[in-house]
């Protein structure tokens, strides 16, 4: 038992060997690092005055307790176990003393930028600190795949050359010119990790971006339709392929990323051979079923490489908004949910648990199972 918990101890001067434990609330408070309750509370998706209430403090002295100033503007004891129960979390969560990776909103390509608020866009930070966090213990544990985006990043200028480097990645990652039977398995499987955004996050379709060398890729997998998902994974590959330098939130690099997920999911090659040049709906059907693409994509892809002209493909959306096809397709091909930090945690157990990740992150085993994808509902 006791060689099982030896990973558990602390290597870094001033903590305790063993973590602080539930009733441990003198400790916590002499512990407490005040940006772990500013971690805590954007996971939570709180603002200042809203944690205030709650805890029946003043939003001021909640602004006080992050600021981290002197030791007399700090929670006390008894603060510290409201604290833990208004956000969910361990009181062991305020004491890690690490530096959480607080990812940068500036890097991240928001694909609804405009209609996110920051309350959600922060909430979403939060969590992927967290993933990062665990992700760095689990690496310590588990050899993860290599990180093989940076090598097929590549600048472009035009739709000819999105084409290209659609392609050039396809070659490089051995996929041929046929259909990719799991897109977020793909991923995984060279080195990006792949999020869910939770379900009550209905602000956020999907975003991207960097942290200390790793990609990063969230996705809504719960918005009823698997195959738009599938592009939603590819056009965020785009933007980590195509976009590493660009300013996030540029509307043509958004632009930019659909012709990649476009390109990447149907090249040009191939789709050329196999689109009808007229609007055969069971045609269309029968490759979405093939390529596990959107019909919809499948006639943008079509319109954008000159199959079918722009007044069939405004007739074709005339057509799936009437019969309401536009929001939810027949033939949707299987869900496709990431997989690999799972297998991670399944594969140190039983000498690590769930229970043991959860101390050693300072959260409860209902948050790491959601972060881990066990669960799907923080």
């Amino acid at each position: 038992m006791q060689a099982r918990r030896d990973w558990l101890a602390m290597k870094r001067i001033g903590e305790p060997v063993v973590p602080v434990g539930a009733t441990d609330l003198n400790l916590a408070a002499h512990l407490f690092h005040p940006p772990r309750l500013t971690l805590a509370r954007e996971l939570r998706g709180m603002t200042k005055a809203e944690l205030a209430e709650r805890i029946e403090k003043s939003a001021a002295s909640v602004g006080q307790f992050e600021g981290g100033g002197r030791a007399s503007c700090r929670p006390d004891p008894k603060t510290i176990g409201t604290l833990a129960l208004a956000l969910g979390v361990p009181v062991a969560f305020f004491t890690i003393k690490s530096p959480p990776k607080l990812l940068d909103v500036d890097a991240c390509h928001f694909r609804s930028l405009r209609s996110t608020s920051q309350r959600e866009r922060r909430r979403l930070l939060a969590r992927g600190s967290l993933l990062c966090d665990l992700m760095d213990f689990m690496e310590e544990q588990v050899e993860f795949p290599r990180e093989q985006v940076s090598s097929v990043t590549q600048t472009v200028a035009t739709m000819a050359e999105i084409e290209q480097c659609a392609v050039s990645v396809r070659r490089s990652w051995n996929l041929g010119l046929g259909p990719i039977n799991n897109v977020v398995n793909l991923l995984e499987k060279h080195g990006v990790l792949v999020t869910h955004i939770p379900e009550n996050c209905s602000e956020v379709d999907a975003f991207s971006t960097w942290s200390d060398g790793r990609p990063l890729v969230f996705l809504v997998m719960h918005k009823g339709s698997t195959s738009r998902t599938r592009f939603d994974a590819c056009h965020e590959l785009g933007h980590l392929v195509m976009h590493a330098d660009v300013v996030a939130g540029n509307p043509e690099s958004e632009r930019q990323a659909n012709r990649f997920a476009s390109a990447f999911l149907l090249p040009q090659e191939s789709f050329l051979v196999e689109c009808p040049r007229w609007l055969n709906w069971e045609h269309f059907y029968e490759l979405k079923r093939r390529w596990k693409v959107s019909v919809g994509a499948l006639l943008r892809r079509a319109f954008d490489l000159e199959c079918i002209s722009e007044a069939t493909y405004r007739r074709a959306y005339v057509h799936l908004n009437r019969t309401g096809e536009r929001t939810k397709e027949r033939d949707e091909p299987p869900s496709e949910p990431p997989s690999l930090l799972a297998k991670a945690v399944e594969a140190v157990q039983p000498d690590i648990t769930v229970q043991d990740l959860a101390v050693k992150c300072g959260v409860s085993i209902a948050d790491l199972e959601a972060i881990v994808g066990l669960r799907q509902d923080l």
